[in-house]
């Protein structure tokens, strides 16, 4: 990766993390308000509930671009490693595609039904759907230009053992 890219790629990682932090903090925060009403006044906050719902969503997306960042996404290593490594990387190479393919997939069938999110509301919040949609789309987003970069840099790897 170029340094200036490298550079962004961090800023933006850092970033999503503190993000992903907060979201759990405000989900946390929500939660307790919530089993606090209901258990001590003995009056549930359909809005509680329902903000935390939504920052679940965000926080699982954002997590995952975060995890993706790390290479922390679960996967299966058995039948990789019965293999030598140029198809290991091959095969990493697939899944990212594979995965590419998904998110990009996802993030467009989001953006064709965005109209239809800005006009339909939340009950409780009032919020329109599409806000929930969007920490959806910024995850997609996120997880695909971050399995790009990890293709980028096998092949780019490959290079360097190759001209070696």
């Amino acid at each position: 990766m170029g340094n200036c890219v490298g550079r962004v790629v961090h800023v933006v990682d850092k970033i999503m993390e503190a993000f992903s932090a907060l979201i759990l903090g405000g989900m946390t925060l929500f939660i307790f308000v919530q089993v606090l009403a209901r258990y001590v006044f003995k009056s549930p906050l359909a809005w509680a509930e329902e903000g935390a719902r939504f920052l679940f969503i965000w926080m699982t997306f954002i997590a995952g671009y975060v995890g993706a960042r790390k290479g922390q996404h679960i996967g299966v290593e058995l039948i990789q490693n019965l293999f030598p490594e140029t198809v290991r990387k091959g095969m990493k190479v697939l899944c990212d595609l594979i995965s590419i393919g998904f998110f990009i997939m996802v993030l467009y069938y989001c953006c064709a039904q965005w109209d239809k999110l800005s006009a339909q509301t939340s009950p409780a919040l009032k919020l329109p759907m599409a806000f929930v949609y969007l920490g959806m789309m910024l995850g997609c987003l996120g997880m695909a230009v971050s399995y790009f970069l990890h293709i980028f840099e096998i092949l780019k790897r490959e290079r360097r053992e190759d001209a070696s």
